[in-house]
């Protein structure tokens, strides 16, 4: 556990303490998966995700200091929210122990490739390619194959805007889980989650052709198929036994259901439901992009 006001003399930005408490995890005030967390608010519009029962601290702008919920037992007030919430967050990461990397005598691993010495697993019978790079914080499980080129456990793309002058990314403290059986094809680039709760998955028996970037967090169910020069943003939830297609692009925090498919070249910016075809850019309905199609070359 950290108290907010030890944990706040430890960086370089200005802020006031109105009231102490403790904390043991970081989280996005939308997105709260732990007891006692501390999170972060710098506008109006989301200060009902403040009511969350597990939410023990807080770091906002002075203007929405009043507002905060009363069981919240920490507040912390500064110009810049986000800033300090980030700067705490990479502090931590760097002090964060670790522990010595475990690969399964059975795993053939080429010799041209890199794993991290530290906070890595790999599973029996996984084969991992000449150049392939297995950074820190990632599971391997078994039978997976790995193709020459692609990243495991990449930097995520967490940019923090430094009010000072300049940005910088956010150090990742989640991890990457690669389930068993999956195939990951030349050039990919499976990025690591920035929180500590934030985990990207790839579910079973799941297949990567080449050039597919998996953004931080993301989730990608069992059985999902995702041709080649697929880009899927952070933070998704991608169902099982689900379509993307050939350089198909998702933003991020999408939901896409069980059975649903992405047409290839589309831009998906809102949520699919389980069993939809979506097509085009922004992507819609398939039929009705059908639709409007055949009515515009009538036109």
């Amino acid at each position: 556990m950290m108290i907010l006001s030890e944990m706040l003399r430890k960086v370089d930005c200005p802020a006031d303490l109105l009231r102490d408490g403790s904390f043991a995890v970081l989280e996005q005030c939308t997105r709260i998966r732990a007891p006692q967390a501390l999170t972060y608010l710098e506008n109006g519009k989301y200060l009902g995700a403040l009511d969350h029962p597990d939410i023990s601290c807080v770091i906002c702008t002075p203007e929405l200091a009043d507002k905060i919920p009363s069981h919240i037992s920490g507040v912390a007030v500064t110009a810049s929210p986000k800033l300090l919430f980030f700067l705490l967050h990479n502090m931590l990461v760097e002090q964060r122990e670790k522990v010595p990397t475990k690969i399964d005598p059975s795993a053939e691993i080429s010799p041209q490739a890199y794993i991290a010495p530290y906070d890595v697993v790999i599973g029996p019978g996984v084969q991992i390619g000449p150049f392939v790079t297995v950074y820190e914080n990632s599971t391997i499980m078994q039978h997976v194959h790995i193709c020459a080129g692609t990243v495991i456990g990449g930097q995520s793309f967490t940019a923090v805007h430094d009010t000072r002058g300049g940005m910088f990314l956010a150090r990742d403290a989640g991890g990457v889980l690669i389930e068993e059986n999956v195939e990951i094809c030349a050039g990919c680039h499976i990025a690591c989650g920035t929180l500590e709760k934030d985990q990207t998955i790839i579910g079973a028996n799941s297949k990567l052709d080449a050039k597919v970037h998996i953004g931080h967090g993301t989730v990608l169910g069992k059985r999902v198929l995702v041709p080649s020069g697929a880009h899927i943003a952070g933070n998704c939830i991608v169902g099982d036994d689900v379509w993307v297609g050939v350089n198909a692009t998702v933003s991020n925090r999408i939901s896409i259901g069980d059975g649903a498919r992405v047409s290839l070249g589309s831009v998906v910016t809102k949520d699919v439901p389980a069993g939809q075809t979506v097509t085009g850019n922004f992507a819609i309905d398939h039929k009705k992009f059908l639709s409007n199609l055949k009515k515009s070359l009538e036109e």
